[in-house]
């Protein structure tokens, strides 16, 4: 279980503390309660969906696809479409470099932070938003050595990164972020780069010993939009499964209450 606390701001006025649970198993949102736990809200990842009932909660229905990564590496790679399995193969005529980043290695190179939130946030620009990468959680998940990224990197440049929320079995997608939309960019090298960086990123996991392979969500399966699609020409299976925010204070039972009102959480 993947446990971490961090905070949030709520209306520009507001800070809520969250406590951010991941792969709970047996244990309960009611067990969790009882902890009393220092945090306004408790959002936790993937419960049944009895959980979802009861007290000061909202849930949320999630639709991911998952590639059990415990099969041979052919099977794999024979799952992925073959225009997706062809543009691995042209990564490899660009001369780029893959690297994989722990807590350890960010410790040592603090200053990998300040890149991953460039590159985040330049994307972001890209589409007219001033998105900022939580910084402040990605910090309390490497407290817990509960993430791991992974970059390319071509001519001393990194191009793309993406993090993974990860424990002993499951790494689930958290960021995936390029700025392959600049007028200055190669668009079609950093296109393959991020295809092929997924699929090293699969490898590098299942290396390590885990089971699963998370797609970080799915907005739609009947009516996918284009990054649901690129998610699902990995060959993943589609799954469904409940995400609960549970009020813990009074401060986190309003916030949980105007979740509800504007229709965030069930």
């Amino acid at each position: 279980m993947i446990d971490v606390s961090y905070e949030k701001k709520v209306m520009q006025k507001n800070v809520l503390k969250v406590n951010q649970i991941w792969y709970p198993g047996t244990v309960t949102i009611s067990q969790l309660l009882r902890q009393r736990r220092k945090a306004d809200i408790l959002f936790v990842h993937g419960v049944p969906f009895g959980e979802t009932k009861g007290g000061f909660r909202g849930w949320q229905e999630y639709h991911t696809c998952m590639n059990v990564i415990t099969k041979p590496e052919d099977e794999l790679l024979a799952a992925v479409n073959k225009a997706v399995r062809y543009q691995f193969r042209r990564s490899e005529k660009d001369q780029i470099e893959i690297r994989f980043y722990t807590r350890a290695d960010i410790e040592q190179s603090p200053e990998l932070m300040d890149t991953f939130a460039e590159i985040y946030e330049r994307m972001y620009q890209s589409k007219g938003s001033d998105t900022k990468l939580n910084v402040s959680a990605i910090q309390k998940y490497l407290e817990a050595d509960g993430i791991v990224f992974s970059a390319v990197w071509h001519e001393g440049e990194m191009l793309v990164f993406h993090s993974y929320i990860c424990d002993a079995t499951d790494a689930r997608l958290l960021h995936s972020a390029s700025c392959f939309r600049e007028e200055s960019a190669d668009q079609s090298m950093i296109g393959r780069a991020n295809k092929r960086l997924h699929w090293e990123d699969i490898l590098y996991f299942k290396k390590k010993g885990l089971l699963r392979y998370d797609w970080g969500g799915i907005s739609d399966f009947d009516n996918p939009n284009g990054i649901d699609e690129f998610k699902l020409k990995f060959g993943g299976q589609k799954i469904t499964y409940y995400n609960v925010f549970a009020g813990n204070t009074l401060l986190g039972k309003l916030a949980v209450t105007a979740m509800k009102l504007l229709k965030r959480v069930n």
